[in-house]
């Protein structure tokens, strides 16, 4: 099997742009060799982080989600703009949404949300030596904080009717982390 050559882009446009994302438009040589295009939001990236403290027990945030009309159970995350560093903007958002800091930050990893429409990337960290502090909601946000045993913040972000991918994928990291037995 012969490996194919990667797609090279022809030219970039910049349909939309904000603070947070731009919306965009490639011309790129297609694997045949023809010419294509391609329409995907362009973002910085977010950062989260799953906090725990000594006692085992977790904190999770009930967010109002505009677009969807409807409250979420997750993990404290937030969207990062050009030239952010993701350990930076996760300590930001426990603060800023949970009203937590953190001694301690463990990498969890890192994942692609939306592969196909953006090429967002979102990075997990484990906090740990948490003292609590107070919340700096923006005007846009309506956040509640839950401290929880684990095993039931689990649940809450499991069993949610739409659940938010981001917390459930950090999950996910977390029980990878958790397999290669380090504990919490």
């Amino acid at each position: 099997m012969s490996a194919r050559p990667p797609f090279t882009r022809l030219s970039r446009e910049v349909l939309v742009d904000n603070p947070w994302h731009r919306y965009c438009r490639d011309r790129y040589v297609q694997a045949d060799g023809s010419e294509g295009v391609y329409h995907y939001i362009d973002m910085a990236g977010s950062c989260a982080a799953i906090p725990v403290f000594a006692d085992g027990s977790t904190v999770l945030v009930r967010v109002h989600r505009y677009l969807l009309g409807r409250d979420l159970w997750e993990f404290p995350i937030g969207g990062m703009k050009p030239g952010e560093q993701p350990l930076a903007i996760a300590q930001k958002e426990l603060h800023e949404e949970a009203g937590l800091l953190a001694d301690q930050w463990t990498p969890l990893g890192h994942f692609a949300p939306y592969k196909g429409a953006s090429n967002e990337i979102c990075w997990f960290w484990l906090a740990r030596g948490l003292r609590e502090d107070r919340q700096e909601l923006e005007p846009s946000e309506r956040i509640t904080v839950h401290r929880l045993p684990f095993a039931e913040a689990r649940t809450r972000l499991v069993d949610q009717e739409c659940g938010d991918g981001q917390s459930l994928a950090g999950l996910a990291l977390l029980d990878r982390w958790l397999a290669r037995g380090n504990t919490l």
